[in-house]
């Protein structure tokens, strides 16, 4: 008959064995994801432009958009605010990607970067209306800045796209 385990007995071979069994199940269960350390270096890299990170207020369901004459395509609205801005952006899937028609408050003329992993850093202006668009963007991880001339910058979290 064996001795019941004590917490006070030290760490032996069996409990290496047990906890390396244990990761190993974890690991076939929950795999770490693939991109991970690209994501986390992203999100770092985002945290590091000293914006105000503004929060994501809703992500409704996935509406049907119809053309004309055209299969229906999946369009996703999504809200995000701060202190001093809120902005709204439209993705919708594209011929060569997804593109993204975003509004910005108060409106102005703004100037609004995406970020992506391993890209460079795309900018477009809003219009007087605060309306910007972004055409041809690759599906994966992405974060807009907002830098209005008159005010802090802004940030919304990393979303994908």
């Amino acid at each position: 008959m064996s001795t019941p385990y004590s917490p006070d007995e030290p760490f032996d071979a069996n409990d290496e064995a047990t906890l390396a069994a244990l990761g190993r199940i974890a690991l076939l269960a929950d795999p770490v994801p693939p991109d991970l350390v690209d994501r986390s270096l992203f999100a770092m890299t985002l945290a590091a432009l000293e914006t105000e990170l503004m929060t994501l207020e809703r992500m409704p369901e996935a509406a049907g958009v119809r053309a004309a004459e055209a299969a229906p395509t999946q369009a996703r609205t999504i809200t995000f605010t701060s202190t001093s801005r809120t902005v709204m952006i439209t993705v919708a899937p594209g011929p060569d990607g997804v593109r993204i028609d975003g509004w910005i408050a108060p409106t102005g003329e703004v100037d609004i970067e995406l970020h992506r992993p391993h890209d460079e850093v795309v900018t477009t202006r809003t219009d007087e209306d605060g309306r910007f668009a972004f055409d041809a963007v690759a599906p994966g991880p992405a974060s807009l800045v907002a830098r209005p001339d008159d005010g802090p910058a802004v940030s919304t979290p990393v979303i994908e796209l």
